[in-house]
């Protein structure tokens, strides 16, 4: 009893001592990832952890209950990652709205850094971003090697290094030239989200099945929570194990089918 009072008190001091610099720096760092993450929460991520949250409570079992709490967790931490690399990819329609903007601009005004600058205001994040950052590089610098390194560096994007080098062209060739190599670079890219939208196609009935599936395992889980005979089986010894095993399987198989899809469809790009 002395040695738990002892322990009581020290923890007491302890907490007067640093307790309020402790709370400060959660605080900042709950603020920060507050802020980085909540963006990428979207009204399914929500509804999807949601259910196995709601499905936990129903199970009344402080093991299984806990488990689905977990998962709920898991899959949300999974879906918002998802988002995350979702958001910040750069699809063929974002380069070929780029690149018409910036052939609009050009031909109104043809220079580069400038038509750049008016093209950036016209498409989306990331390459919004990236756009900008190159044109503040060469009013920096005013060299566009400069310029066109910081492009480069910025992404990876195949296609983007190809608008890259037609833009290097509009230092050398001619105005006529540069605007027919746009054009067909648009072509090229026209082409490339009709093979998408192929490769969406041909997908969707893998996607549906894998969605059915996955309605037709949860269905059958809050079948057995809220049937109290059915409960019963997997709340109590080894059939915990079963049920964990059971759900585990379900989950991962879907989500792993759903990355494949996911990879497959970002092959084209």
């Amino acid at each position: 009893m002395i040695q738990l009072a002892v322990l009581v008190l020290l923890a007491l001091v302890v907490y007067l001592a640093i307790g309020d610099d402790v709370r400060r720096m959660l605080r900042r760092r709950t603020e920060g990832v507050r802020v980085k993450y909540t963006k990428y929460l979207t009204r399914g991520i929500i509804l999807q952890s949601l259910v196995f949250v709601v499905l936990g409570v129903l199970m009344r079992d402080v093991f299984l209950t806990l488990y689905l709490f977990a998962v709920a967790g898991y899959l949300a931490y999974l879906r918002i990652k998802q988002e995350m690399v979702t958001q910040a990819s750069i699809t063929p329609r974002d380069v070929s709205q780029l690149v018409m903007a910036f052939r609009g601009a050009y031909q109104l005004q043809p220079a580069a850094f400038k038509s750049l600058e008016v093209a950036a205001t016209k498409v989306r994040e990331p390459l919004k971003g990236i756009v900008t950052s190159t044109v503040t590089a060469f009013f920096n610098s005013s060299r566009a090697d400069v310029a066109w390194d910081v492009f480069r560096k910025r992404t990876d994007n195949v296609l983007v290094h190809q608008f890259i080098y037609i833009l290097e062209m509009s230092e050398t060739a001619s105005n006529e030239s540069l605007t027919a190599a746009l054009d067909a670079f648009v072509e090229r890219l026209r082409k490339q989200e009709e093979l998408q939208r192929q490769v969406e196609t041909t997908l969707a009935s893998v996607t549906g099945q894998t969605n059915f599936m996955r309605v037709l395992a949860l269905g059958i889980a809050f079948v057995v929570a809220i049937i109290p005979s059915f409960r019963q089986v997997y709340a109590t010894g080894v059939m915990r194990l079963v049920y964990v095993i059971i759900m585990s399987i379900v989950v991962g198989a879907s989500y792993y089918i759903e990355r494949k899809v996911v990879d497959l469809k970002a092959q084209i790009v």
